[in-house]
C-alpha cells in the first residue's frame, strides 16, 4: 500500500511539470495600453483617452477638446498578463516619442506574475504633453521572450 501511494505520489509529480501543463501556462503578454490626462487644476485623472471615441484632444493645455479641464501631462499605464514569471526574470521598457521621433520619456521596470490571474502595471508619467502627438511603444525583455512591440498614439494637437 505504501508502494502504491508513493508511486501515485511520484507519477503526480512528473504529470505536474510535464511540458503538456507548461504548454497550458499563459504565456507573459502586453494587454493593454491606457493613457490619462491629468487635470493639474483638479488633481484627478481623465478615463481611458486611448479608447474614448469621437476623441478631441485639441488644445488640451487650456481645457479645450475632449478635456475636462487643463492638462499638460499624461499617466500611460502598461497591462501585463501571464503566468509564473519568476521576480527579475523579466522587464518591460516603456517608452514615448513625439512628432520628430524623439524620445521624450523612458521606463524600465521589472514584471513579476504569479499565476494567470496577476495583472502588472507599468506606469510612464509623461510632462509637458497636449500639443504634440506622442507614440507609445512597450515591449517585454527577458531571455526566451521574442521581442514584440506593442504601440499606441495619443492624438495631441495644438492650434487656434
Amino acid at each position: 500500500m505504501k508502494l502504491a501511494s508513493a508511486l501515485l505520489l511520484a507519477l503526480s509529480i512528473i504529470a505536474a511539470a510535464s511540458p503538456v501543463n507548461a504548454a497550458n501556462d499563459t504565456p507573459p503578454n502586453i494587454t493593454a495600453i491606457r493613457a490619462q490626462l491629468y487635470y493639474e487644476g483638479a488633481g484627478k485623472f481623465s478615463d481611458d483617452v486611448l479608447v474614448q471615441k469621437d476623441l478631441s484632444l485639441w488644445n488640451t493645455i487650456i481645457g479645450e477638446g475632449s478635456a475636462d479641464g487643463a492638462s499638460n501631462y499624461t499617466l500611460v499605464t502598461v497591462e501585463i498578463r501571464g503566468k509564473d514569471v519568476p521576480v527579475g526574470a523579466m522587464k518591460i521598457q516603456v517608452e514615448a516619442r513625439d512628432s520628430k521621433h524623439k524620445i521624450i520619456a523612458r521606463q524600465t521596470s521589472v514584471v513579476s506574475l504569479y499565476d494567470d490571474k496577476t495583472h502588472f502595471y507599468a506606469p510612464l508619467f509623461l510632462y509637458d504633453t497636449g500639443c504634440d502627438e506622442i507614440e507609445v511603444s512597450a515591449y517585454l525583455l527577458g531571455k526566451g521572450i521574442k521581442k514584440r512591440v506593442v504601440k499606441a498614439k495619443i492624438p495631441f494637437a495644438c492650434g487656434e
